[in-house]
């Protein structure tokens, strides 16, 4: 399906979105208004269990992700699935700060060097009415964070299943990062070096470990192991983020499909005739293991019911 084609179903929707999930104080209970999009085309209905393709907006507007996120309009019409898109509050998504994570305990193994960027906020999802008022000082700066987006993420989704009537409806989340540092060749690392350069260059001292002391996620596999459950963590070993990933399966359903080949967010790009065959066969697994998930969730709430009507 072209990105003309599939501009044509989108509709756009805005949620009241609350400030601060985490407190009770007055002002947190302000609120603002995130932008989500939904593709109804190919979905089933709220009877028919269809699943929910899920979509987590980057680090930019939504309107740069609609065309280019193609790995779930290509897939709609087999799950029959709802597509929804929601545009973040910050740049840093879930999934892409498990790997920070894992990459700040693990980056002694590593032959890049990784690199965080700056919070901030895109799109027309923007607190305080204006980004300029949005970034203005320490106490508007501080809802940039990744737990406030996490939280956002569930609300809207919880508000999208109630509103259309989809509780029951499975949900399968997309996302995707950063594609423009796809360019950098890995360059062997070496940290007494990178110290001196740092100091050298900005007068500062790095702090390999600031990432997991201020976040947690110490030992982020033991956590995944414990907590985590239906994750694929996809990897391109020719993207530099990949060092920072999850390159190993956890469990038997938090599982890691690498590619030698393959680049920044490539298997959630449209389709196309000129796709190599590595990479099909990466979607392919992908989606395996996605059927899997949906088989697995609607067998256990068959018997659920089963068991409540007894």
């Amino acid at each position: 399906m072209s990105p003309s084609d599939q501009s044509k179903d989108f509709k756009t929707f805005f949620y009241t979105q609350t400030l601060d999930h985490f407190n009770y104080r007055p002002d947190s209970y302000a609120t603002f208004q995130q932008r989500y999009v939904i593709n109804f085309k190919h979905w089933g209905g709220s009877n028919s269990s269809a699943p929910i393709f899920v979509y987590l907006g980057a680090e930019g507007s939504l309107d740069e992700d609609l065309d280019v996120a193609g790995f779930l309009p290509d897939n709609a019409p087999r799950f029959k699935a709802l597509l929804v898109y929601i545009e973040v509050r910050i740049c840093i998504n879930f999934m892409l700060l498990l790997n920070i994570l894992y990459y700040a305990e693990n980056y002694h193994n590593f032959s890049v060097i990784g690199m965080l960027t700056q919070h901030r906020y895109y799109g027309k999802s923007v607190p305080f009415g204006s980004r300029e008022e949005a970034m203005k000082n320490a106490s508007t700066l501080g809802y940039f964070n990744s737990a406030q987006a996490i939280a956002d993420y569930a609300d809207v989704l919880l508000h999208i299943k109630k509103k259309y009537s989809a509780e029951r409806s499975p949900s399968i989340v997309v996302g995707g990062s950063y594609g423009g540092n796809t360019m950098f060749p890995p360059a062997p690392f070496d940290l007494n070096r990178f110290t001196k350069d740092c100091e050298g260059t900005f007068g500062v001292k790095p702090k390999p470990h600031w990432v997991t002391t201020y976040y947690g996620g110490r030992d982020l596999k033991l956590i995944l192991h414990r907590f985590g459950s239906n994750i694929i963590f996809s990897n391109g070993l020719r993207d530099p983020y990949s060092t920072g990933g999850v390159l190993g399966n956890i469990s038997d359903s938090v599982v890691a499909i690498s590619t030698v080949n393959g680049s920044h967010c490539l298997d959630i790009l449209p389709e196309s005739k000129s796709d190599p065959q590595w990479l099909v066969m990466q979607r392919k697994s992908e989606i395996k293991i996605i059927e899997e998930w949906i088989a697995k969730y609607e067998n256990d709430l068959l018997e659920f019911k089963e068991e409540t009507h007894a």
